[in-house]
């Protein structure tokens, strides 16, 4: 399969996902989703081909690198384990400010076990315990309450964090198993395999590879029913996160990640992402027909009541991010200076790209307003603003974060 047709291929499911909804209106379980074309025009107005280029090009990590490989090896770790966004809240109760986010605690154990010259290798992964994951990543899954029945006592019992530390888990030895059972010492070492004999290297090689050898962790589809895609949505989010860090941090250290099919690869879906285009009133639920932000998240929270409204919500943001990149394309066209030479290249943007750069900035304007809801209070106590997540069957990893939504707790299918 050819670079174009691969991406093609996932570009149109997300479209026909999108267009299925339209057929499941009148379903009392499903509601639908649309991209307002008009809201992205706007959006594509407010930022500038320089800002986004400058906030792309990856700032380097305080550590050093035996070698280039363990860099590669760590940042393969780190895509695979993002994910937890549903127990952020749990996040702050246990380390104050010190971590705010899932990622900032899988970086902390990464970096951790990096200090500490542990090999994240196939041997490493395949033994990693629960009480191996709550020291590395600082997570304490246990948490000390009186007894039910006798509260003078006091009882341990699995805390809000223990089912992350389960998923953590599982994550590691799934993949550590599955390098032992390909002949792989880690993952740097089978993405370098898998990416060698192309002629020529691409985003589309490296996405097949990973997803077609881990397809649990890497892999795993989004159920899309009433589409016609039967084996559900395999939206290659990890992946493509994986091939964007790849191709800013390491393709001046290894010739196979100067992908040269980076400007189609097409953008994917986070949480923090999700909630920033509903925000914006590019991604919206199809019955609303308009209304204030808060009109806004009311009808996407009734959209991740149910679990299989995950995969529109991520084919509208791919959708969302190409038409994004086109819009801001034109816009950079339109506005050029005369007697300019721009070339379309540095005119272009790369959905890949723009999903990398909306997802740092609303994450981190998210992380600022958590911060100011947790500072100490007048009284010199503590206000924290983390509520208990909302019961319901959505997995975690994808449902919308922020202050509007506190998505469940659940397995990670992605």
């Amino acid at each position: 399969m050819t670079p174009n047709s691969a991406f093609q291929n996932l570009r149109d499911t997300a479209t026909n996902i999108l267009s299925a909804q339209k057929d499941m209106q009148a379903s009392e379980r499903t509601s639908i989703v649309r991209v307002d074309h008009e809201a992205v025009g706007r959006l594509a107005a407010q930022f500038s081909l320089s800002e986004i280029r400058d906030k792309v090009a990856r700032v380097g990590l305080p550590l050093k690198f035996p070698r280039p490989l363990d860099e590669l090896n760590f940042h393969a770790m780190l895509s695979l384990l993002s994910f937890g966004k549903a127990y952020e809240g749990d996040f702050i109760s246990q380390s104050g400010l010190l971590r705010e986010s899932a990622r900032d605690t899988v970086l902390f154990g990464l970096i951790g076990l990096h200090l500490s010259k542990t090999d994240l290798r196939a041997g490493f992964l395949m033994t990693v315990t629960r009480s191996d994951v709550a020291s590395y990543f600082g997570i304490e899954p246990m948490e000390n309450v009186p007894h039910d029945s006798m509260p003078a006592i006091r009882v341990e019992r699995p805390g809000p964090l223990s089912r992350l530390v389960d998923e953590l888990v599982t994550s590691m030895n799934t993949v550590g198993a599955r390098l032992k059972e390909l002949g792989e010492p880690d993952l740097a070492h089978f993405i370098l395999a898998a990416m060698r004999g192309e002629e020529v290297p691409t985003v589309a090689r490296l996405v097949t590879a990973l997803d077609a050898a881990f397809p649990s962790t890497f892999g795993a589809p989004l159920p899309c029913p009433g589409s016609r895609t039967e084996t559900g949505f395999h939206c290659r989010k990890k992946s493509l996160m994986l091939a964007g860090e790849l191709y800013h941090r390491l393709r001046h250290s290894f010739a196979e990640f100067d992908f040269q099919d980076f400007s189609r690869a097409p953008g994917y879906a986070t949480p923090a992402l999700i909630t920033f285009l509903v925000s914006r009133g590019v991604l919206c639920p199809m019955e609303d027909d308009g209304g204030d932000e808060q009109a806004h998240a009311a009808a996407v929270a009734r959209l991740l009541e149910n679990p299989d409204n995950v995969a529109p919500l991520t084919a509208g943001t791919m959708v969302a991010m190409d038409e994004l990149a086109v819009r801001m394309a034109e816009a950079a066209t339109e506005g050029e200076v005369e007697g300019s030479h721009a070339s379309s290249t540095e005119k272009a943007v790369v959905p890949l790209d723009l999903s990398y750069f909306l997802d740092e900035m609303w994450s981190k304007q998210e992380s600022e307003r958590r911060r100011q809801q947790t500072e100490p209070a007048g009284n010199g106590e503590q206000s924290c603003a983390a509520t208990e997540p909302a019961t319901g069957p959505l997995h975690a990893e994808m449902a919308p974060a922020g202050p509007s939504f506190v998505p469940p707790r659940g397995q990670t299918v992605m």
